[in-house]
């Protein structure tokens, strides 16, 4: 009787594990598809402090405001991006936010 029990519990752990991946996986998905949400979808700037302003105005898919956590510099194809490393205030979520910095160059 306590292996039935044991083996109940430990399906409904692995279901549960099961749905908050796929729950995330989701949301990444979605993220990816917004503005900004991938090396592809960056977003023209032209200064570094339009990138601030922008990362101050954006919120996450719960509602919560988000903010900058770290940034880094990355090179694809033709541009130069600069990607900022967010965290949402409410559910903590983190995720990236690319920026096309071409045009601060040039």
């Amino acid at each position: 009787m306590t292996g039935l029990a044991l083996g109940f519990a430990l399906l409904l752990a692995l279901a549960a594990s099961a749905w908050r991946l796929q729950r995330r996986v989701r949301r990444t998905r979605r993220l990816r598809a917004l503005p900004g949400g991938s090396a592809e979808t960056a977003l023209p700037v032209d200064s570094f402090d339009d990138i601030d302003e922008h990362v101050r105005h954006r919120d996450c898919l719960c509602g919560g405001a988000l903010y900058g956590v770290g940034e880094r510099s990355e090179r694809s194809e033709a541009t130069l991006l600069r990607v900022v490393h967010v965290e949402c205030r409410r559910c903590e979520d983190r995720s990236w936010v690319y920026f096309d910095v071409s045009r601060v160059y040039h």
